[in-house]
């Protein structure tokens, strides 16, 4: 290759200098640049630093390890819930260095029970926000249930990012005391009854650690303590009570056990992290289960709360609409759960659920000839609706419609033969019209459809074989042999 090749620039000349050619001294822009090329320098130079430091941090980025996304598989869950898990798994797929979009999709994963891949997707978002509480706290609350000493660390994570969480705390006690250490639990429960002295289950927990640690009579000062602050409830009292039997103190414990029954139940504390949860429960379904743990614990105005939102979230259903007026029912609002249902009946004019409990709740209201009219359009629509049958029987009975009475209970429990609380009310009917005979009849075709599980059915068999006992006619006495 010849230079001309080399140079695309073309030949370029060469001078040859002269020995004798006098040489120039270095001047001091030759030697250190002129005055712009200096400024030049301070401009490129940082810039330059800018560039290198901003290479590092996207290598750094770039060599977070990322999972697999999780793909799941939920039979039998809703389209709205399938298309949501798709929608934020594609989120991640988009934006794979996104925290938020790693945390939501397993907020989702474990709204929808699916924990292992919902704590893969907060270990990822871990990664990317090592800052943020929420990430290290809802892992916490996974591994609680495989690994409580993993459990353990991921908690005091959380601590260390929020001292103030109450809820962090109270898990991270109750991990510490099933894994042994007593003393460092009962450290941060009394960090949570300092900060909020009305916390139940920091109380709860106080008694069972000293239970465990062999010191029952700390029970004792930490009720009077608790009750300073009105943090007394069913709960606690029980646990006292259990406190004082390993002390032989058996009186002091019935009478708490007593008291127990008549105080209140532990409300827990607000979760602001697990409350997320509820955002991506799309069906409704976690919070139907909710309101239904809420009616059973007794916790009414709470229900009702659950299930307002449930039923403006999904006026299409009739169900969360239902159990709202169920809750206002039990609550003793009757007008109100009678308009819930009324304007139910009228949104689902064919659902003999709704019209069956409107009916019960008229009948409450002494509305009789009207829930008697709801329950015949019910049997229309479900002929063979036999608890339906029963309530039929009942008010016709107190209209003094004694025969049709007695033949819509015949037929009900023809129609529902294994709903033992269907021939409890048969033989309460025969009981109050000298029935005695049919009413054992009854009573004994119950009691072949009643378990031993059953314990509210088992109470309520023996209590109608008392009254029956006492209904049945006694046998005349034997007269008097006639004096010869």
């Amino acid at each position: 290759m010849s230079h001309h090749e080399a140079n695309p620039a073309g030949p370029v000349e060469s001078t040859p200098v002269s020995s004798a050619a006098p040489q120039a001294e270095p001047t001091a822009s030759t030697v250190t640049g002129t005055a712009s090329s200096r400024r030049l320098l301070w401009i490129v130079v940082p810039i330059a630093v800018l560039v290198i430091a901003a290479a590092v941090v996207f290598i750094k980025r770039g060599s977070v390890p990322t999972a697999e996304i999780p793909v799941v598989s939920i039979p039998g869950a809703s389209p709205a819930v399938l298309d949501l898990l798709q929608d934020l798994r594609s989120r991640v797929e988009r934006q794979p260095d996104s925290a938020s979009a790693w945390g939501d999709y397993g907020l989702c994963l474990m709204q929808h029970e699916r924990p292992r891949e919902a704590l893969t997707c907060f270990q990822q978002a871990l990664q990317r926000e090592s800052d943020n509480p929420a990430w290290h706290y809802l892992s916490g609350v996974i591994l609680e249930q495989t690994s409580l000493e993993q459990a353990v660390a991921a908690l005091q994570r959380t601590i260390a990012l929020r001292s103030d969480s109450a809820v962090a705390r109270l898990r991270l006690a109750s991990a510490l005391m099933t894994l042994g250490q007593l003393q460092q639990a009962s450290e941060h429960l009394e960090q949570v009854r300092s900060q909020l002295p009305g916390a139940a289950e920091a109380w709860v927990q106080g008694v069972r650690i000293a239970r465990l640690s062999g010191q029952p009579e700390l029970a004792e000062s930490l009720l009077a303590e608790a009750r300073r602050v009105q943090a007394v409830t069913s709960v606690l009292l029980r646990e006292v009570a259990s406190a004082e039997l390993q002390r032989g103190r058996g009186e002091v414990a019935a009478s708490l056990l007593d008291e127990a029954t008549r105080a209140p139940l532990p409300m827990p504390l607000p979760d602001p992290w697990l409350e997320r949860l509820k955002v991506f429960d799309v069906s409704g379904a976690v919070a139907s289960q909710q309101a239904d743990q809420q009616r059973q614990q007794g916790l009414l105005d709470q229900a009702v709360r659950t299930l307002s939102t449930l039923s403006r979230r999904f006026p299409e259903r009739s169900r969360p609409t239902l159990n709202l007026a169920l809750a206002l029912r039990e609550q003793g609002r009757i007008p109100q759960a009678v308009s819930e249902l009324e304007q139910l009946t009228t949104r689902f004019p064919a659902d003999p659920l709704v019209r069956f409990h409107l009916a019960v709740t008229l009948a409450q209201t002494g509305q009789t000839q009207i829930a008697m009219q709801h329950l015949n359009t019910c049997l229309t629509q479900k002929p063979d609706y036999g608890m339906a049958r029963a309530v039929l029987g009942d008010l016709l009975d107190s209209q003094g419609q004694v025969d049709a009475a007695i033949t819509a209970y015949q037929r009900a429990v023809t129609d529902s033969p294994e709903e033992p609380w269907i021939r409890f009310g048969f033989v309460e009917l025969l009981l109050r019209h000298s029935f005695h005979d049919a009413a054992a009849e009854q009573l004994v075709a119950a009691s072949r459809v009643v378990d031993g599980a059953q314990t509210a059915a088992q109470a309520e068999l023996k209590r109608l074989q008392t009254l029956l006992d006492q209904h049945k006619p006694q046998p005349p006495l034997p007269s008097s042999p006639t004096p010869p």
